[in-house]
């Protein structure tokens, strides 16, 4: 069995109860509907033979019989949708506790389409291996070996027909195995393709349409449409011959089995029973080639969502936590990094501190390495050599580090709902109100926030991700360009806001601002993956000024005279 689907079949475990269920309620009700067959057969037999019956006792039987099957039919549809859903829900958990777990680095270039594909669509392909595959598989074995059991109590011969050509039956779907997982991989593949490009094209509409390129997208999309089209037109042709294949085998089988009987047995009486029994090793084979039919794209869903949910976490959990200092200081240690093995040196032996209470401003080229160090406080990653301490406790060592640090980043992403939700995001019991007048917005807290924040302004949005990190209370604070988007009044406002706020906090500002890095009462200058230089503003702004192109007031109110 492949790996991932072996795996999936293990998740049934933790539903024993509703697994048991399935499974007896599924045989329960093939063994009743095998039984009334059966029963009706003899009934006819005795009927053709001109023999008497019992028929008060052979109605209440094949009564009772019906009425079992269809009480377990539905017990069985209750019970298996419910294992199903049960199992979905706790793989859609293990899917969002893994992209927490791998992010940001394992999910580099991974599409936003390609894991909604592996939470929503693939998870939904799999309910049919849980309600509709594993219980069956075993029931049709089931009533397969009764079957023939009891067709060979009759007359052995009987077997010799229908027992070949079940097996023929089940082997149509294991010829066309890797075709069928062929045809799976691409049609997971190109619904991921397509979800991604939908999204993307959705997500940027705007830039689309400013720049002309609806047309080229609507190209893009209609060839993905096209490689969808063709995967399903493949996947339903080789589907079709399996079930043309089978249908044949099985009328092949049914008129051999209805010869078999009309020349070996002898007694009329028999007959029905002995056709009913011969063919009833059929029914389960069939199923079983029904639900074979569909193992590709089970097995291509299943990998998916496999290799998501067991790719290994960029980061081991805390080990051995210590208690970090209430009032903690940040310090970066000898600090070294790369992103891959063999990629360049993003940091080379960076040293720097952030006491408490002061606001310490990153600076440098593009490339130099601030985001770097925003990332490594964050553990994102860890560092290739050296060490950053919070409190005096490596990060490796902190449980809950995101109590302890609070980001706002400079893409800000706001979700649909109230400000006042994006507000509490963090911190569920935060005075909303309260934080966004420390974040100089004022509004009110129940007003609408639209997808991605579409409704507000990009200043209001950057006011909004300010006022959520200090809902927080965490006391090391990280801005990165925080104050981009605003314009100089408001900039100067929620930087004095900032600035009151960090007295209680450990902050790190990485701002191309003039007027931001002078708020800073300690400048870190990155050359290169070096700290090349530190000191207040007027110690370093000869080394500064080689950063920024002043322009004169008024030209660009993103910068300032020297």
């Amino acid at each position: 069995m492949n790996p991932s689907i072996r795996w999936l079949a293990g998740a049934v475990g933790a539903h024993r109860r509703a697994f048991v269920s399935t499974l007896v309620s599924n045989l329960l009700g093939q063994l009743a509907v095998l039984g009334a067959s059966v029963t009706g057969a003899w009934l006819v037999g005795r009927a053709i033979s001109r023999q008497s019956a019992p028929l008060d006792l052979a109605g209440a039987v094949l009564g009772g019989l019906v009425a079992v099957a269809t009480l377990a039919a539905w017990w069985e549809t209750y019970v298996a949708h419910d294992l199903a859903y049960l199992v979905l829900a706790r793989l859609r958990g293990q899917v969002y506790d893994a992209i927490a777990r791998i992010a940001p680095a394992r999910l580099l270039g991974r599409r936003s389409g390609d894991l909604s594909a592996a939470v929503l669509s693939d998870i939904e392909t799999l309910e049919w291996l849980f309600a509709h595959t594993l219980a069956q598989l075993i029931t049709a074995g089931t009533v397969l070996v009764a079957g023939s059991v009891a067709a060979a109590t009759i007359d052995p011969l009987l077997l010799t027909v229908s027992l070949p050509l079940a097996a023929f039956v089940v082997a149509v779907p294991l010829w066309f195995r890797k075709a069928s997982r062929r045809q799976g991989d691409e049609l997971r593949a190109a619904t991921a393709e397509l979800t991604s490009d939908v999204i993307d094209t959705v997500q940027g509409m705007p830039e689309l349409t400013a720049f002309r390129a609806l047309e080229r997208r609507r190209e893009l999309l209609a060839r993905r449409t096209r490689r969808l089209a063709r995967a399903q037109a493949a996947d339903a042709a080789r589907g079709g011959l399996e079930a043309a294949l089978t249908d044949l085998l099985l009328a092949v089988a049914a008129a051999g089995t209805l010869l078999l009987v009309a020349t070996a047995i002898r007694s009329p009486a028999d007959a029905p029973v002995a056709m009913v029994l011969a063919a009833g090793a059929l029914g389960p084979a069939a199923q079983v080639a029904l639900l074979l039919k569909e193992y590709g794209t089970l097995r291509a869903a299943a990998d998916r969502v496999h290799t998501l949910v067991t790719a290994p976490a960029n980061v081991p959990p805390p080990r051995d936590p210590l208690q970090v200092a209430e009032r903690p200081d940040v310090v970066f240690e000898d600090v070294r990094f790369r992103y891959t093995p063999d990629g360049p040196d993003v940091l080379r032996g960076v040293s720097f501190r952030i006491p408490y209470g002061t606001t310490v401003a990153l600076v440098g080229a593009s490339g130099a390495g601030k985001s770097t160090c925003v990332s490594l406080l964050l553990r994102y990653w860890d560092p290739d050599g050296g060490r950053i301490l919070v409190g005096g406790v490596p990060l490796p060592r902190i449980a809950g580090l995101h109590r302890h640090v609070t980001v706002v980043p400079q893409d800000v992403r706001l979700f649909a709902g109230t400000i006042g939700d994006n507000v509490r995001l963090g911190a569920p019991g935060a005075d909303a109100a309260a934080a966004l007048r420390t974040a100089r917005l004022t509004v009110d807290p129940e007003l609408p926030v639209g997808e991605r924040g579409a409704t507000l302004s990009g200043g209001q949005r950057a006011r909004v991700a300010v006022a959520r990190a200090l809902a927080t209370g965490a006391p090391v604070l990280v801005l990165d360009e925080a104050v981009a988007s605003l314009d100089p009044d408001n900039e100067a406002r929620l930087t004095e806001s900032l600035r009151q706020a960090a007295a209680g906090r450990a902050t790190l500002v990485i701002a191309h601002r003039l007027s931001t890095i002078r708020q800073a009462d300690h400048i870190v200058l990155l050359e290169e993956g070096r700290v090349a230089a530190e000191g207040s503003y007027d110690e370093l702004g000869e080394r500064l000024s080689h950063l920024f192109t002043l322009h004169a007031p008024g030209v660009d109110e993103g910068m300032e005279p020297q």
